[in-house]
Parts: C-alpha cells; sequence; structure tokens
C-alpha cells in the first residue's frame, strides 16, 4: 500500500473514531458526559451523526474511485474501455440499489423518526452493501476454484 494511502486510511480512522465519540457521549446541552447515556441513546442525534458519517464516507469513496480510476486511465490509454464498464456498473449497481431501496419506517422507539429520505438513502446503502458483499463472495469462491482447477 502506498504511504498517501496509509496515511488517508489513519486519517479516516482517527476522524470516525472521534466522531463516534462526540455523537455518543452528547448530551442535550451540547456538553459530553457519561451521566446522561440514557438521554444520548433515545435520542435521535446518535443515528443522525453517524449516517451522515456513513454518507460522508460513501461519496469520498466514490470520488476516490472516480479520481483514482481517472488518474489510472489517463497513465494506460488501453485501460479507458475496462474504466468505463467499471464506471457504468457501479453506477448502475447505485441506481438499482435505489429502485430496490422502499423507504419504509421502521418500528422503533424514537420520538422523531428521519425523513423518508433518510430512510430512501439508508436501504439504498445497505442493500449497494448487500449486493457487493455477495459479489466479494462469489468472486473469493470463484478465485479459489479456478485455482483449484488450474493447479490440477
Amino acid at each position: 500500500m502506498s504511504k498517501f494511502a496509509k496515511i488517508l486510511e489513519y486519517v479516516l480512522l482517527a476522524v470516525g473514531v472521534v466522531i463516534i465519540a462526540l455523537f455518543y457521549f452528547q448530551n442535550g446541552s451540547g456538553q459530553f458526559a457519561l451521566s446522561n447515556l440514557a438521554d444520548v441513546l433515545s435520542s435521535t442525534t446518535l443515528v443522525d451523526g453517524l449516517l451522515w458519517w456513513v454518507y460522508a464516507l460513501i461519496v469520498l469513496a466514490i470520488a476516490l474511485i472516480l479520481v483514482l480510476a481517472c488518474i489510472a486511465t489517463f497513465g494506460n490509454k488501453k485501460s479507458i474501455k475496462s474504466t468505463g464498464l467499471v464506471l457504468v456498473l457501479a453506477v448502475v449497481l447505485v441506481v438499482a440499489s435505489y429502485f430496490l431501496a422502499s423507504g419504509n419506517p421502521v418500528a422503533v422507539n424514537v420520538a422523531e423518526q428521519p425523513s423518508a429520505t433518510t430512510f430512501k438513502m439508508t436501504d439504498t446503502i445497505l442493500i449497494l452493501t448487500y449486493i457487493l458483499f455477495v459479489g466479494v463472495i462469489v468472486s473469493l469462491l470463484g478465485g479459489i476454484v479456478m485455482n483449484a482447477i488450474k493447479k490440477r
């Protein structure tokens, strides 16, 4: 892994830990204390903050994928076709996940329910995560099978 990628990984990890800690220990007055843990867990401040952090990470990941793909494409003209296919596949997966997302509210004990847009985006990201997880498992199993066949 390159030095830039390692630094970026550590920075994102540190920011994630700080944001989770801040939203986890925040009370209604804006001060941070362990004494109001029940109030924090029953409010939507924690959930909203974590959801926005997840949205930010997803947007950052997509932006980095696009930027790094463009850099790799300009370095190798033969990879334009494959990079274009990967980008089209990514867009198709995101659009398909969006249309598969129901956006229905979840029955939880929260005083103020998130908006329908929040439910739709959360469902979209969850469905996209499930699709990518299945893709990773299929790729791993396919690679194992292909290596076993080649070694015979």
